[in-house]
């Protein structure tokens, strides 16, 4: 036989050939028994006696993982690509007395590129290309004026729940942040800046990671009281700012400035490691002057 019969062959059982969306090929038992040379009675046979005495070409197929039931629903539902393969290969080479030409013609032509490759490429048939998995949205924080909306309806079911009678320090830190959401909505309104001024207890706490206590020797006032009496270079600008639930006068510093920033960070050090900073204070005079709130 020659390579013009074969091509005449595929073309008249091209009909009979599918490969579905994975492309995975399927003939119909015609088609493959058309192709080993053979008569399609001759293959139907093979494929019922799976349940019965299977021959030779039916233990060939289930030792490759097919059951007699696949092969059963073949005669119907066409044959897979990799069993069309293993009948072209009885054929050729298994089948003793039967043996044809052309499959063994056919076994050779396919040996390169595989019957599923061959189906794929008769029916034009090309792998489909992958998306990317989406990615999903980065979350992202409600609006501004949002949070504040909602910070506003929860403060008033909590007011109603307890009568109005709010925990102090709770009560304080909702302020807090309340006025941060506010500073933060006018920083976006504003061009924006590099400065940053803090108060002494707000950049040990933020910068530092130092806990400055609301009482003891160690305790926030006497720490801003230090900072004034023995690094006045560091600044005397001051704001009014919410402390404790009141507008006070603090002093605040320039905190993007270097220079300020390692004063501080001395300052503070100094002052934590001094065993009774309010001694050395008072021995300065610190507490002759009216005191000025440091946040």
């Amino acid at each position: 036989m020659s390579q013009i019969e074969v091509a005449q062959i595929i073309e008249q059982i091209k009909q009979e050939i599918t490969v579905d969306a994975s492309g995975q090929g399927k003939a119909s038992m015609k088609a493959t028994a058309r192709l080993a040379g053979v008569s399609d009675k001759a293959i139907g046979k093979a494929l019922e006696s799976a349940n019965l005495e299977p021959s030779k070409l039916a233990v060939m197929l289930m030792e490759q993982g097919f059951d007699a039931a696949n092969l059963k629903e073949w005669k119907t539902n066409g044959i897979p690509d990799i069993a069309i393969a293993i009948i072209l290969d009885y054929y050729g080479y298994e089948a003793g007395r039967y043996c044809t030409k052309q499959a063994k013609l056919i076994c050779r032509a396919f040996k390169t590129i595989g019957v599923r490759a061959w189906m794929q490429d008769i029916m034009g048939w090309t792998k489909p290309t992958t998306q990317p998995p989406q990615q999903p949205p980065a979350p992202a924080l409600p609006p501004v004026e949002q949070r504040l909306h909602i910070l506003v309806q929860a403060m008033k079911t909590l007011a109603e729940l307890t009568g109005g009678r709010l925990n102090p320090y709770m009560e304080q830190q909702v302020k807090d942040y309340a006025a941060n959401l506010l500073a933060e909505h006018n920083r976006k309104l504003l061009t924006p800046s590099k400065e940053r001024w803090l108060g002494v207890v707000n950049f040990a706490e933020n910068q530092l990671g130092k806990k400055v206590p609301l009482s003891g020797s160690h305790y926030r006032g006497h720490l801003g009281t230090w900072v004034r009496t023995f690094y006045p270079q560091l600044g005397h600008r001051q704001e009014d700012r919410l402390v404790n639930g009141t507008q006070q006068s603090v002093y605040v510093y320039a905190c993007h400035d270097p220079v300020v920033a390692a004063g501080l960070t001395k300052a503070i050090e100094e002052f934590f490691a001094h065993p009774e900073p309010a001694a050395a204070l008072k021995q300065a005079g610190a507490f002759s002057k009216k005191a000025v709130v440091t946040a």
